[in-house]
């Protein structure tokens, strides 16, 4: 070979060299050719997280390569040029997810909590009412096998209010307590009810006595079910009268927090002794995490810390006629929501004066992260408050707040969050509503109908719906 020659193709080889190292340097940036208009621009991408995972992807109604599986813990759609896409996340016999995204430059825009709802969800039937026989009310036990049931019955005596536990999987019913009713009058014996774990070893559950006009308390124990112990009976030999309301202590067996109409108590049966907090005539307690918070008449807002035995004041709630309606702290014990029997929904924060954030609320639901606070109007509108800075997926700042216009059309009745602290399931009338909180584009909301009833809702999808002669469970996110 002449040493021409020899110099061309090395020359040539370098030119490939410098040539091949800038596309790959150029590339290894993000940049991609578009042929449609031949321009060289950096790409950006999407990271994907679905449930069920097995899904099909689309971009502008095209399907793309990738796919979901049930190995994957995510997709990554990538080397997309900078613009609006419609993104679909369909699969057969459910719902499809849709959202317009826009692609930026060198960044990944990340939807980590999709989920799709199948069209038809799975119901099964848990308890099925006798001819003599009608459901008034129910309560789910946390394992989902055992249920509390509140039933009116009828028999050759008369009317009876009846409460049970019923155990589907082993088909068998555990009376707890059952008394006289007048024909049309609701049993009205799951108000106020408590438990000492999700497996219900143990309940405390009241009932109003006409003979005495008081409300009794009593104490059930599966080791001893043929008769609860009438525990008001019990704690007044430590002169606690004039109960409003008893639950079980959470750290320590036989022990109890007792609240009066002038105080809040803690008795330790095991030491037959009782302490009383610093409390003064309260409205109402919550137990959250190591704490006990409660609210007194003034308006005062307290929390008592179960291991140091110390008292804080946390604000004072100023209002005319201060009428709780309900309350709620969360689970992290830095979040207080007060709901005034007025509409009056008041935020108190731990080192922050109390802060109104509605004049007409109806419901509300701290989120299972602590980062979100969900509550509805009285024209039925559903706004999503952030209590914390957000950063994944959605960006957020304290104090902002998200509307779920499509959440309701009409009065919420209850409000739930989905486990992932992303969703929200909403009961708006006969409505079953399940809606992301994602506000960038569209919001992907789901609705049901399932029928009248009375509804109890889980943060796992699942829903139980009662009549006067069914009971059944409804399973809206099926995962594959």
């Amino acid at each position: 070979m002449k040493k021409k020659t020899r110099r061309i193709i090395f020359w040539f080889i370098v030119g490939l060299f410098i040539v091949g190292g800038a596309w790959l340097l150029v590339y290894s940036f993000g940049y991609r050719i578009n042929w449609q208009t031949l321009e060289i621009r950096q790409t950006g991408g999407l990271y994907l997280k679905t449930s069920p995972k097995v899904t099909d992807i689309f971009l502008d109604a095209k399907k793309t390569d990738q796919k979901g599986s049930l190995l994957s813990s995510g997709i990554f759609v990538q080397n997309l040029f900078p613009r609006s896409y419609q993104l679909e996340i369909s699969k057969d016999g459910y719902f499809p997810w849709t959202k317009q995204v826009k692609i930026v430059p060198t960044l990944v825009d990340n939807f980590t909590h999709i989920i799709l709802l199948s069209r038809s969800p799975l119901k099964e039937s848990i308890y099925s009412a006798t001819s003599t026989e009608e459901i008034t009310d129910f309560l789910p036990l946390g394992s989902q096998k055992e249920t509390i049931l509140e039933l009116r019955e009828k028999n050759k005596l008369g009317w009876f209010g009846v409460l049970e536990i019923f155990d589907k999987g082993n088909a068998t019913t555990t009376e707890i307590f059952r008394k006289k009713i007048n024909r049309d009058e609701s049993p009205d014996l799951l108000k106020g009810l408590a438990t000492d774990g999700p497996d219900a070893n143990q309940i405390i559950f009241s009932n109003y006595d006409r003979a005495s006009s008081q409300t009794v308390f009593y104490l059930w124990n599966r080791l001893a079910p043929a008769a609860p112990t009438n525990f008001t009976q019990i704690v007044a030999k430590y002169n606690l009268t004039k109960v409003k309301k008893i639950i079980f202590h959470p750290f320590e067996d036989n022990k109890f927090i007792v609240e009066t109409a002038k105080k809040i108590a803690i008795l330790d049966l095991n030491r037959n002794e009782v302490s009383y907090l610093s409390a003064e005539n309260p409205l109402d307690f919550a137990v959250s995490g190591g704490n006990l918070f409660w609210i007194d008449k003034d308006g005062g807002v307290y929390s008592y810390n179960f291991i140091l035995k110390s008292t804080s004041p946390w604000a004072i709630i100023e209002d005319e006629k201060l009428q709780l309606k309900d309350w709620l702290v969360s689970t992290n014990s830095h979040n207080v929501a007060v709901l005034l029997a007025v509409g009056k929904l008041i935020l108190v924060q731990t080192g922050q004066p109390p802060k109104i954030l509605s004049d007409a609320a109806q419901n509300f639901a701290f989120s299972l992260d602590n980062k979100k606070l969900a509550y509805s109007d009285a024209s039925g509108q559903v706004k999503i408050y952030f209590l914390e800075d957000l950063t994944q997926d959605i960006t957020k700042k304290s104090g902002d707040e998200v509307v779920l216009a499509d959440a309701s059309d009409n009065s919420v009745s209850q409000l739930i969050w989905h486990k992932d602290s992303c969703h929200l399931i909403v009961k708006s009338g006969e409505e079953i509503v399940f809606s992301e909180i994602d506000d960038r584009d569209r919001l992907n909301v789901f609705k049901y109908q399932f029928g009248p009833g009375h509804y109890f809702l889980e943060d796992d999808g699942v829903i139980f719906r009662a009549t006067a002669s069914l009971l059944e469970k409804i399973n809206l996110a099926i995962s594959e």
